[in-house]
């Protein structure tokens, strides 16, 4: 029963693979990121401050990776400060999203 979670969130990973730019990869446990999600997120990062942040940062981005999860794994909350700016807070959506997918097969030689 414990690979019923991750068996449930394969078919949103491979999914969110045909989302486009910064939102490759990138999709909520159920399936794709909802349009209110992203739109939230453009928003954030046309002008991050700590209370856009304090709404966003419990979405999911990667599966059931937030966005405060995604960003705290990159070593962005490291930096002491409140909240990303708009270039860590994509270089942690990348992240999330490149650590969900699986890894590639290895090539017969």
């Amino acid at each position: 029963m414990h690979d019923a979670p991750a068996t449930l969130e394969r078919p949103a990973a491979h999914d969110a693979m045909r989302e486009p730019g910064i939102f490759k990869g990138c999709s909520e446990p159920q399936g794709p990121l909802t349009a209110a999600t992203k739109d939230a997120i453009l928003a954030y990062l046309g002008k991050p401050n700590a209370p856009a942040w304090e709404r966003l940062r419990h979405r999911a981005i990667a599966g059931h990776t937030t966005l405060a999860e995604a960003w705290a794994f990159s070593g962005g909350s490291a930096s002491g400060r409140r909240y990303p700016s708009a270039a860590e807070l994509i270089r942690a959506m990348r992240l999330a999203a490149a650590r969900r997918l699986p890894a590639p097969s290895p090539r017969p030689h």
